[in-house]
C-alpha cells in the first residue's frame, strides 16, 4: 500500500510539474488587457488629431479590399500563445502558420512545444518581430488589391497607443510580407472592421467614437480612397460590452451572406440584435441580392460563452471557437447550413486562455492574403430571369480573371460549370472577350427553357502557378443558382407604344408602334435562343409589321422589335 501511495503521489507532483511548465507556452497574465486602458482612453481623442500627419498615400485606383473569404497563403499568431495549441496543428496542416516571437529564446520554447505536439513544422515560421499582446485580429495587416493588381497593406492608427510593439508590428510584417504600406490616418481595429471583397465594409460606432476630429463624411472618402469601400455599414452595437467590436456579433460569411448572434427574447439586448439582423436583411448586398442572414445562439451572460461568430475563415476551412456549452452542436450547424461544402473545425478553448463572449478565436488570429491568388471577380446571376431576359442575351455570365502571381491563365482551364433542375453537371470554355473579361451565354445552350428552370452554375479557373479557383470559392457545393420564368416584363414605355394586333382568320400578327413610328427589325425567337423568322423589307409596312403565325408550330416564342431610332420592344407569343 506504501509504494502504491508513493507511486500516485509521484504522478500527481509529475502532473503538476507538467501543467506548470505547459503554461509557460500561454501569455497567462498579458501585459495589456484587451480593453482599452484608462490612460489609452484619453489618449484617443489625441490620436485622431495626430493621424493627418500621415503622409495620404493611396493604393492605385481602383482598390479593392480583400476579405477574409478570399484566396489566403497563411495565418498570423503571437507567441506566447492565446490559443490553444490544437489549433495551431489544425492550422498547420492546411496552411503557413507565421508566429510572431519577441526572441530566439521564445522561438526554441516554441518549437518544442510545437514538435511535441504534433504541429506540422514545415508549414511554421517564426517571425522575430516584438509584440505586446497576442491580438493578432486587432493590430494585423488589412489587404488590398490596388490598381495595378498588386496586394498591399493599409495600415490604420491603432486605438490601442500604450502599446507600442503591437502598434510597430504591422510595419514589420509589411517588411516580412514584402508589400506596400500605405497609412491610413484613421483610428481603428481590425476585430471591428470586416469587408467582402466587393466594396461594402462593416463596423459598429466606435470607429465614430474613436476619431472625434472626423466627420462620418470625412470616413467615408478615407476608407474609400484607401480600400475602396463604396458601401462602409456603420452599425450600433447590440452586444454593448466593453469592446465594441463586429466580430462579437457579426460575420461576413460570403458577399450576401452574414451571420448574426440571437439572444434570448428575455435578454435586454433581444430588439438590439433583432433590428440589426433586420439590418441586413433589408439591405441589398453588392450582388444585387438581399443578404443571407444567419443566426447563432449568443449569450454573454450565460456559464459558458458563446463566441460562435468570432471564427475564422481559412480558404475552405471555418474554425469555430466551442466551450462545451450545450449550444455548441448548434452553432456548427448553423455554419454548416450557412456554408455547405466547407470543413467546419470546432476548436475546445485553451485551459490557460479560454474563450470569452468578447474575445476568442478570430480575435487571436489573423489570416494572410495569397499574394499571388488568383482573382476572380464576377457578378453572378441571382434570382428569377424572364424568358425576355434570356432571348435578350442577357443571360450572359462574365468574370475578371486576374492572376496577381504574373503566370499565365491556362486556357483550356478556364470554364463554366452549370446543371439544369438538380441534373447532371454540364461544362463549356468561357470565352475572352476583352483584356481580363470572360464571358459565356446561356442562349447558346441547346436547350428548350421552360416557367420554372433552375439553373445553378460555378466558374472555374486555373493558372500555370498552379493555382487553382472557382466562383463561388466553394464551387459546386454552393453554386449560384436563378430561376427561369416566362413572365415577360413589359415596361410602361412599352405597354404605350407597341401594339399587338392577331387576327384568328388570316393567322396574322399586325406590329405597330405609336405615331407611325417606323420599324426597323423585327426578330421572332424560340426558347433556344434560334432565329425563326426575320420581318424586314416588304413585310414593314408605314410603323406596322406583319408576322404569320399560322404555321408556326406550337410553342412559346418571344418577338423582338427595333424602331428606327434603336428602341427595343419585346413581346412573348403563344402558339397553341
Amino acid at each position: 500500500m506504501k509504494k502504491t501511495f508513493l507511486t500516485g503521489l509521484t504522478l500527481l507532483l509529475l502532473g503538476a510539474v507538467f501543467a506548470q511548465n505547459e503554461q509557460i507556452h500561454y501569455d497567462i497574465h498579458p501585459k495589456f488587457p484587451h480593453h482599452a486602458t484608462a490612460e489609452e482612453r484619453l489618449m484617443i481623442p489625441y490620436l485622431s488629431q495626430q493621424a493627418h500627419l500621415r503622409d495620404a498615400v493611396y493604393p492605385a485606383a481602383p482598390a479593392t479590399a480583400v476579405a477574409e473569404f478570399q484566396p489566403m497563403g497563411g495565418v498570423m499568431i503571437a507567441y506566447p500563445l492565446g490559443i490553444p495549441v490544437a489549433l495551431v496543428r489544425e492550422l498547420s496542416q492546411i496552411t503557413q502558420v507565421k508566429v510572431l516571437v519577441d526572441s530566439p529564446y521564445d522561438s526554441s520554447q516554441a518549437r518544442n512545444y510545437f514538435n511535441n505536439n504534433q504541429v506540422n513544422m514545415d508549414n511554421v515560421q517564426f517571425w522575430r518581430i516584438q509584440h505586446d499582446t497576442y491580438w493578432t485580429r486587432d493590430y494585423g495587416p488589412w489587404f488590398v488589391i490596388d490598381g495595378h493588381d498588386s496586394v498591399g497593406v493599409v495600415d490604420f492608427v491603432y486605438n490601442r497607443p500604450q502599446r507600442t510593439y503591437d502598434d510597430a508590428a504591422l510595419e514589420s510584417v509589411t517588411e516580412r510580407l514584402g508589400v506596400s504600406r500605405y497609412e491610413m490616418p484613421l483610428v481603428h481595429t481590425g476585430g471591428n472592421y470586416m469587408v467582402d471583397g466587393y466594396g461594402t465594409a462593416a463596423s459598429t460606432m466606435l470607429v465614430l467614437q474613436e476619431n472625434p476630429a472626423e466627420t462620418e463624411s470625412s470616413i467615408l472618402s478615407m476608407t474609400q480612397n484607401y480600400l475602396g469601400i463604396d458601401n462602409y455599414m456603420i452599425l450600433p452595437d447590440p452586444l454593448g460590452e466593453y469592446i465594441a467590436h463586429i466580430d462579437c456579433w457579426g460575420k461576413f460569411l460570403d458577399v450576401d451572406k452574414v451571420l448574426i448572434g440571437k439572444v434570448p427574447a428575455n435578454d435586454p439586448r433581444y430588439n438590439n440584435y433583432e433590428a440589426v439582423a433586420q439590418t441586413f436583411a433589408d439591405a441589398v448586398s453588392p450582388w444585387g441580392n438581399h443578404y443571407q442572414v444567419y443566426r447563432v445562439y449568443a449569450n454573454p451572460n450565460a456559464n459558458h460563452a458563446t463566441p460562435y461568430t468570432n471564427s475564422l475563415i481559412l480558404n475552405d476551412h471555418v474554425f469555430v471557437p466551442v466551450t462545451g456549452n450545450s449550444h455548441d452542436n448548434e452553432a456548427i450547424a448553423a455554419y454548416q447550413q450557412a456554408m455547405p461544402g466547407y470543413t467546419i473545425v470546432p476548436i475546445m478553448q485553451s485551459d490557460y486562455t479560454p474563450w470569452y463572449s468578447t474575445d476568442a478565436l478570430h480575435c487571436r488570429t489573423h489570416e494572410l492574403a495569397d499574394l499571388g491568388m488568383l482573382y476572380l471577380k464576377h457578378y453572378p446571376l441571382l434570382g428569377e430571369k424572364n424568358l425576355e431576359e434570356l432571348m435578350d442575351n442577357m443571360m450572359t455570365v462574365s468574370v475578371d480573371i486576374k492572376a496577381l502571381s504574373g503566370a499565365n491563365l491556362v486556357a483550356d482551364s478556364l470554364r463554366i460549370y452549370f446543371r439544369i433542375n438538380h441534373g447532371t453537371w454540364h461544362n463549356a470554355s468561357l470565352h475572352h472577350t476583352t483584356d481580363n473579361e470572360y464571358t459565356f451565354s446561356f442562349t447558346s445552350i441547346n436547350y428548350a427553357w421552360q416557367n420554372g428552370d433552375t439553373v445553378e452554375y460555378y466558374l472555374f479557373a486555373k493558372d500555370e502557378s498552379g493555382r487553382v479557383e472557382k466562383h463561388p470559392y466553394i464551387g459546386a457545393a454552393d453554386p449560384h443558382l436563378f430561376t427561369i420564368t416566362d413572365e415577360v416584363g413589359v415596361t410602361e414605355r412599352e405597354t404605350k407604344q407597341m401594339h399587338i394586333y392577331p387576327n384568328p382568320a388570316t393567322g396574322m400578327v399586325y406590329v405597330a408602334l405609336d405615331g407611325g413610328t417606323e420599324i426597323a427589325n423585327m426578330v421572332l425567337y424560340d426558347l433556344q435562343g434560334r432565329i425563326v423568322e426575320t420581318c424586314l423589307g416588304a413585310s414593314l409596312q408605314s410603323g406596322t409589321a406583319t408576322l404569320n403565325v399560322e404555321a408556326l408550330p406550337a410553342g412559346i416564342y418571344l418577338l423582338h422589335v427595333t424602331d428606327a431610332d434603336g428602341n427595343t420592344y419585346h413581346h412573348k407569343i403563344v402558339k397553341k
